[in-house]
């Protein structure tokens, strides 16, 4: 496969061995998307609660649940 990006010329060498190591050797090859998942993909984010369990400040969620919810109530006996 061919891939074409687009990056500042001091970053053209990290970016062929980078991509030098992903087409070699796998074990080195795993590790490097090992490392780059864990720096770039957030895995630790599972969850609602662990986005809105999170240290993000409040402002961040203005307006997600400022929506009213008029149809579809249902009773409910306590």
């Amino acid at each position: 496969m061919r891939l074409e990006v687009q990056a500042r010329k001091r970053d053209a060498g990290l970016i062929r061995a980078l991509a030098e190591t992903l087409r070699g050797e796998a074990e080195k090859a795993e590790a490097l998307r090992s490392a780059l998942a864990k720096a770039l993909i957030h895995p630790e984010v599972k969850t609602a609660f662990d986005v809105f369990g999170s240290e993000l400040p409040d402002e961040t969620f203005t307006g997600v649940f400022d929506q009213p919810r008029q149809r579809d109530w249902r009773g409910v006996n306590l």
